[in-house]
C-alpha cells in the first residue's frame, strides 16, 4: 500500500495534490521506485498539502520545470516562466530587422533543432551550461530527426559550429535582455574543422566534360563560361544578356540569386565587379547568344542591400530553361542553383570524370590563373573578393599535371645559379688520438 497521493508509474514516481482546485499530478524525476523512496514521495507530498494549507506553497520553487509553474507559478517568479521556445520565436521575430530571409531561415531551422534538444517547454532560466555542453554532443552523434529527407547519425563539426553559434547570439539576446543571469554557451567551444582543399579540374578533364557528345550545347557553354570567370553559380544563374559586353570583352556582375530564388545584389561592393572575359568564355557566349539571345527579357526585382530597398532590372537570361538540344525553348525561364547543380552531377556522369562538388568551376579558375603567374591581386578583384587575402589563403595550389614543369624551372634555377659539382671537404689525418 503506498502514501496517500504518492503513485507508481513504470519506473518513476509520482505524486498527486490539490492545488487551486485543479488536480496536479507531477512525476519525481531522477527518483528510483524503491520503498524508501516511496516513503520520501509520501512525506513531500505531505509537505506541499501542509504549504498549500497555509498559503505558502511556490509551484515554481517546487516544480521549476512543470508546465503548471507557469500557471501556478509565484507572481515573484514571473520573469522565470518565460519558456525557452517562446522567447526563440520572439527573437526570430526581432532579427527579421537583422538578417535576410536567407538567414533567418537557416537560424530558424537551427533554433527549432536545438530547442527541441535542449528542451523547448522548459524555463529559459533553468537551461544549464551542461545542457549546452550536452546539445553539442548530441548534434555531433545522435540522429538527426528530419522529415522531409533521409535521416543519418550525427552532423558534421560545420554544422554543429553553426548551431552552437546561433545559440550564443540567441542567449546573449536573453541574458542582456534581463531573461537570464549568464549564458550557458559562454565557453562552449567550436569543433576543429579541417578546410577542404579544392579540387580544381585538370585541363583534360575540362576538355572531356564540354565536348562529350551527349552535353548539351548549353551545358558546354555554361561550364565554359564557369571555369573561365570564377562566377559564382548565383552569379551565373542571373546572368543577363543585358549585363554582357563581348565587343568590350567585358561581363559585369549586377546580382545574385539564392538558394530561396531571390534575386538581390551581391553581398559585398566587391561582388559588384566587371570581369574581364578570356577568349574560352567569349567564344561560348558567342555561341550561347545563338541560343538565348532573341528570348524576351523580363522586369525582376532586385533586393538591395538596405532594408526594404528594391529595384528592377530588364533581364534577358543567357541560361535558360526548357532548352532542347537542337535550341528550341518553351520555358526561356533562368536555371535556378538547383537546376545547375543536376545539370553538373548529369555532366559528370555522362563525360565519366571523377566527380567533384560543382563549386569546383569557381576554384578551377583560380588555380588555373595562378598556376600561369597571374597576379593573385587580379584574380581576387575578378572573383569578388576585397582584397586577396582569400585567394592565397584558399586557392593557391599546383595543380598535379604541373607539377613535372615546376621541378623543371626550379632544376633550371639551381643550374644557373649553383656550381654543377660542390668542392671536396680535405679530410684531417688520423693522428692516432
Amino acid at each position: 500500500m503506498y502514501p496517500e497521493g504518492v503513485e507508481v508509474r513504470g519506473n518513476s514516481l509520482r505524486i498527486n495534490f490539490i492545488y487551486k482546485e485543479t488536480r496536479c499530478r507531477e512525476t519525481l524525476k531522477g527518483w528510483l521506485v524503491t520503498p524508501s523512496n516511496i516513503k520520501k514521495a509520501g512525506r513531500l507530498r505531505a509537505v506541499i498539502v501542509s504549504e498549500i494549507s497555509c498559503g505558502e506553497f511556490d509551484y515554481y520553487l517546487r516544480f521549476p520545470n512543470s508546465k503548471r509553474a507557469l500557471r501556478f507559478g509565484n507572481t515573484n517568479h514571473s520573469g522565470s516562466f518565460t519558456l525557452l521556445n517562446d522567447l526563440m520565436q520572439r527573437w526570430l521575430i526581432i532579427k527579421e530587422t537583422d538578417y535576410t530571409p536567407e538567414t533567418l531561415k537557416k537560424s530558424r531551422s537551427a533554433l527549432h533543432i536545438c530547442a527541441n534538444l535542449l528542451g523547448k517547454d522548459r524555463a529559459i532560466l533553468n537551461i544549464t551550461h551542461e545542457d549546452a555542453l550536452t546539445m553539442r554532443r548530441d548534434l555531433l552523434h545522435g540522429m538527426t530527426a528530419y522529415t522531409n529527407r533521409t535521416n543519418k547519425q550525427g552532423r558534421s563539426a560545420n554544422t554543429v559550429n553553426t548551431y552552437v553559434t546561433v545559440c550564443n547570439e540567441f542567449f546573449s539576446f536573453a541574458m542582456r535582455s534581463g531573461f537570464i543571469k549568464t549564458n550557458p554557451f559562454d565557453n562552449v567551444g567550436h569543433l576543429t574543422v579541417d578546410r577542404d582543399s579544392p579540387e580544381p579540374l585538370e585541363r583534360e578533364e575540362f576538355e572531356r566534360l564540354i565536348s562529350h557528345q551527349s552535353i548539351s550545347d548549353q551545358a558546354a557553354n555554361l561550364w565554359t563560361v564557369a571555369v573561365y570567370t570564377g562566377l559564382r553559380h548565383g552569379e551565373l544563374c542571373s546572368l543577363a544578356w543585358e549585363d554582357i559586353d563581348l565587343k568590350n570583352k567585358t561581363l559585369t556582375v549586377k546580382r545574385n540569386l539564392t538558394n530561396q530564388n531571390r534575386f538581390k545584389v551581391p553581398k559585398t561592393r566587391a561582388g559588384e565587379r566587371t570581369v574581364n572575359l578570356l577568349s574560352p568564355a567569349i567564344a561560348a557566349l558567342q555561341r550561347q547568344k545563338a541560343l538565348s539571345f532573341l528570348f524576351p527579357s523580363k522586369d525582376v526585382d532586385i533586393t538591395l542591400r538596405q532594408k526594404g530597398k528594391k529595384r528592377i532590372d530588364k533581364c534577358t537570361w543567357v541560361f535558360i530553361t526548357g532548352l532542347s538540344k537542337h535550341g528550341k525553348s518553351v520555358n526561356c525561364g533562368y536555371i535556378g542553383n538547383v537546376g545547375i547543380n543536376r545539370l553538373w552531377h548529369d555532366s559528370i556522369k555522362r563525360s565519366g570524370i571523377r566527380f567533384r562538388n560543382p563549386y569546383q568551376t569557381r576554384h578551377t579558375y583560380a588555380c588555373w590563373m595562378l598556376s600561369h603567374g597571374v597576379n593573385p591581386a587580379f584574380i581576387a578583384s575578378q572573383m569578388g573578393h576585397k582584397d586577396m587575402t582569400m585567394v592565397l589563403k584558399v586557392y593557391t595550389i599546383w595543380m598535379p599535371s604541373g607539377n613535372a614543369s615546376e621541378i623543371e624551372k626550379m632544376e633550371q634555377a639551381l643550374k644557373q645559379s649553383c656550381p654543377i659539382s660542390v668542392p671536396s671537404v680535405p679530410h684531417l689525418k688520423n693522428d692516432g688520438r
